[in-house]
């Protein structure tokens, strides 16, 4: 199925980019092509929208400081626009706060046994890989 998203038509939204803001905004910005048809994915179908998900596993041995890992994403997402902006409900514009709280949810394994901890690890990645993003 193809959709020209010049010609498709899109019930009005009232949108007001700084009523949900936990933070100062910094700016509002139009959306790119690109980025319009991402949104429009998203609002087409679960399917088309998962497309753009990806999921990672990364195995560190060690100890892990869990205080310098929430720093050091807190750091990224500060550094980078594109990973604290969220995309109007009618998909014309970028909302970009000036800062975040990065929220890293931890998960202890190491008391399961290696199955577990496996499986359990899968079930994540899975999840991951299967939740829609909330543009």
């Amino acid at each position: 199925m193809s959709i020209d998203a010049k010609t498709a038509k899109f019930e009005a939204v009232d949108y007001d980019p700084f009523a949900d803001a936990d933070s100062e905004v910094a700016r509002v910005v139009p959306t790119t092509e690109p980025q319009r048809e991402v949104w429009l994915a998203h609002r087409l179908s679960r399917e088309a929208s998962l497309a753009y998900n990806e999921s990672v596993l990364l195995r560190f041995s060690g100890a892990l400081d869990t205080g310098a890992l929430k720093n050091a994403l807190s750091d990224l997402v500060g550094r980078h626009e594109a990973l604290r902006a969220t995309v109007s409900s009618d998909g014309a514009a970028l909302t970009i706060p000036g800062a975040v709280v990065v929220n890293v949810a931890l998960v202890e394994l190491s008391h399961l046994p290696q199955e577990k901890q496996s499986a359990a690890i899968a079930d994540a990645q899975r999840v991951a890989v299967e939740t829609l993003f909330d543009l």
